[in-house]
């Protein structure tokens, strides 16, 4: 199952379609009037595309008195998925597994340029090769961006034009594997129209000690941004445990340095997402341990242009400032 898969209930009528994956095993559906549910994975059964195709086709020649209400039109379910064609090359595939028409374009970022690679129109439930990729030159991949605006036929709300700004890493890209939709074929998979999610401490901190609970389903996520320009200028990022989480006394030193790196790591992403110049991790002096390992991940973070201590008459030797390419 994807986002943009159109589901049945198994014990209702309602049908609808995928918009999202939660916790414990459900996910979202948006049914008729747009109402969205959750609902347990087995407890929906998916709806084939040919399927869909005869019972609209159907419907048309039924008359307007005996006809069913409008379904919910599937609006989410926009890929990029990286195919191998080998052990070393990839396709490179911009899938449209919504209900809506869309127009893309999707080119390379180098130095602050744009290179564009392709343009087009996909239809709905369709997909396009736009480029090959090698993995061998994994590490000098560009950061792509993917603009798009969707189109549907009649009366309908306004929709924002998409625009994305992917950029790769190697601990991301690789957990991304899974079946890619209607190319039903493995592959790297990577939601574009996906909803960002804030950086939450807490909720780190308890999916980190939640050992003996079952694990989340999650989609595999790129690096990623809604709107690229303008750049913002600095950022600043506590770290201090105390500014994390209110329960710090229940924690350990090893658990507490485990939740500081982790908010380090995605407070590092989501800047890059949000196109920043600069950023300043406060960490605190303490025994080292944090400033040490944080300046250990900057110094080999592709991202990354140079770091240094930050405004020592300021924090001392408790900051670190990363110069972000």
């Amino acid at each position: 199952m994807h986002v943009g898969d159109r589901v049945r209930l198994l014990h209702h009528r309602e049908e609808g379609i995928i918009t999202n994956f939660l916790p414990n095993n459900m996910i979202e559906v948006e049914i008729e009037d747009g109402f969205r549910i959750p609902v347990l994975k087995n407890e929906v059964t998916l709806i084939a595309t040919e399927e869909t195709i005869v019972f609209r086709d159907t419907k048309s020649k039924i008359s307007d008195k005996n006809a069913s209400p409008e379904k919910i039109i599937g609006e989410v379910g926009f890929f990029l998925v990286f195919i191998p064609i080998n052990d070393k090359q990839l396709t490179v595939n911009l899938v449209n597994n919504t209900e809506i028409d869309i127009l893309f374009t999707i080119g390379e970022i180098k130095d602050n340029n744009y290179s564009g690679l392709a343009a087009g129109h996909l239809r709905k439930k369709t997909w396009q090769k736009v480029d090959e990729a090698n993995l061998d030159r994994f590490e000098k991949w560009s950061p792509l961006l993917v603009q798009a605006l969707i189109f549907r036929a009649g009366f309908g709300s306004i929709k924002e034009p998409l625009i994305r700004k992917i950029v790769f890493n190697a601990s991301t890209f690789f957990k991304s594997k899974m079946t890619s939709p209607l190319l039903d074929k493995e592959g790297y998979v990577f939601q574009i129209d996906q909803k960002i999610v804030s950086i939450e401490p807490d909720k780190i901190k308890e999916s980190m000690l939640s050992a003996n609970e079952p694990a989340l389903p999650t989609t595999p996520k790129v690096m990623e941004k809604i709107v690229l320009p303008p750049k913002v200028r600095k950022k600043e990022i506590d770290l201090h445990i105390e500014k994390l989480t209110d329960k710090s006394e229940k924690m350990n030193a090893s658990e507490m340095l485990n939740l500081q790196l982790d908010v380090f790591e995605k407070a590092l992403d989501s800047a890059i997402f949000e196109n920043v110049e600069e950023v300043v991790f406060i960490h605190g002096v303490g025994n080292g341990t944090l400033r040490t390992e944080i300046q250990r991940r900057l110094s080999k973070h592709k991202n990354v242009a140079y770091f240094q201590d930050a405004q020592k008459e300021k924090f001392g030797y408790g900051a670190t400032l990363a110069k972000l390419k």
